[in-house]
């Protein structure tokens, strides 16, 4: 099977960022490696993620922003540096908290080994029998308004554009990370539009894969200044990517 990267992107992670856990998942799987970002942390996590890239050289990598440029910029830059190393024909980014587990990597995966049309696959927090998806209730609810108001919105059948999880073939890095995103927070529903304006099959070529866990972190990183910037932002990605502009 081909070899997987997965982008992490970090900011201030130095004291709850689980480099043991992403060492033991090397340690037993050969296909995933990591790539960590440092975003211009304000912490030690810099030093942190060196140390660890010293320890596991030829499963961790390391990209250290000099200043913070957000999360969209922290994965973005992860991916191209990623994609310029023609080690890995599948690369992708998940949460630094781990509220998504590594072992839901596999779901990911899988769905693309099984049908090679798909190019993208995203984890969907979808509570339901047999899955332990913890997130508080009024998080819930501001979610599932929210994505609504994107699928309305830009007219995409999305559930959960904003799972943290999500894999992409490398055919699709140009189309989706040539250039920066208009959005610090919201980049995944442009990362979809893009693929969108150059895939008319896109609902074919990406795939909502329903996770098995997600636990929701105590220590979120969207804070009240990112909620009223949302609106505006979703303003701004409406007018570029529905023929506004």
């Amino acid at each position: 099977m081909e070899k997987i990267c997965i982008i992490i992107p970090c900011y201030n992670e130095a004291q709850r960022l689980e480099l043991e856990v992403f060492r033991e998942f090397v340690g037993k799987e050969e296909r995933f490696d990591f790539c960590f970002v440092n975003d211009g942390s304000q912490d030690n996590t810099s030093e942190v993620l060196r140390r660890a890239v010293a320890l596991e050289p030829n499963r961790f990598l390391l990209v250290d922003n000099a200043d913070n440029r957000g999360k969209a910029e922290a994965v973005r830059s992860g991916i191209l540096y990623v994609n310029s190393l023609n080690r890995y024909h599948i690369v992708g980014y998940l949460d630094a908290d781990l509220a998504t587990p590594l072992e839901d990597l596999y779901l990911l995966a899988e769905v693309m080994d099984r049908q090679p049309e798909v190019c993208m696959t995203m984890g969907a927090r979808l509570k339901r029998l047999g899955a332990n998806v913890q997130r508080k209730a009024y998080r819930h609810y501001l979610g599932r308004g929210f994505a609504t108001l994107v699928s309305m919105l830009y007219q995409l059948p999305v559930y959960d554009s904003q799972c943290g999880a999500k894999l992409l073939k490398s055919e699709l890095i140009p189309v989706g990370f040539s250039e920066k995103f208009r959005s610090g927070w919201l980049f995944d529903v442009e990362l979809i539009l893009r693929i969108r304006e150059k895939h008319a099959d896109y609902n074919r070529i990406i795939h909502e894969v329903p996770l098995n866990t997600w636990v929701e972190k105590g220590d979120s990183r969207i804070k009240f200044k990112h909620l009223l910037k949302m609106p505006r932002e979703l303003f701004n990605i409406y007018c570029r990517y529905m023929g506004r502009e």
